[in-house]
């Protein structure tokens, strides 16, 4: 009988399997450590046999696929390759839009800038006109307020005239004599007038 040692480790449980296995094979009359002739032979052409079905079966339908997948990933890595050109060709043609975009976003900027003094400008030009014109309508104005006042006054003045000669002669004077009394008047009056305007 055979006696099993339990051990703990994988040599150990190796070293059991073997020793089962070994009175069975040595039963028969088996020995792996004999050298034996046939069975080498026989060893041998089932190797080339199975060597030669590989080789004429196996073998090429294995080396064409692992060919055909090789091919397939070097026309895998060129695409990928391509499309890193063409991707970094869009990135480079996007960067320099975008360079074109700042530039054409600083130039607008410019025109609106310049477009905004040429308005600004132009407002500034009308309000001056146009204070200009309402100080020259004013001054217009008054000059005519003026006119129209030193009218009144002479027509008052005319009249006041007429009634102190009129009191002073003590006669009313006729029409004729009425009129040149006044235009001596006013002549007078504009002489004073010319005075005070120096």
């Amino acid at each position: 009988m055979l006696l099993l040692s339990v051990g703990n480790t994988e040599h150990d449980y190796n070293r059991n399997i073997v020793m089962m296995v070994s009175p069975i094979f040595l039963a028969a009359g088996f020995n792996p450590l004999s050298f034996d002739p046939a069975a080498l032979g026989l060893t041998l052409i089932t190797f080339g046999a199975l060597l030669f079905i590989l080789t004429k079966f196996a073998w090429g339908p294995i080396l064409k696929s692992i060919e055909t997948r090789e091919s397939r990933i070097d026309d895998a890595i060129k695409a990928a390759a391509e499309d890193r050109k063409t991707a970094q060709s869009v990135l480079e043609e996007y960067r320099e839009q975008v360079k074109n975009v700042e530039s054409e976003v600083a130039a607008l900027k410019e025109q609106g800038r310049n477009e905004a003094d040429a308005i600004a400008r132009d407002i500034k030009a009308r309000a001056d006109e146009d204070a200009e014109a309402r100080l020259e309508r004013a001054v217009r104005e008054i000059k005519q307020a003026q006119a129209a006042a030193i009218e009144e006054l002479r027509q008052e003045a005319v009249g006041l005239g007429m009634a102190i000669a009129s009191k002073v002669v003590g006669q009313s004077l006729d029409g004729e004599a009425q009129r040149r009394l006044a235009t001596d008047v006013l002549d007078g009056l504009d002489a004073v007038g010319a005075v005070e305007d120096n």
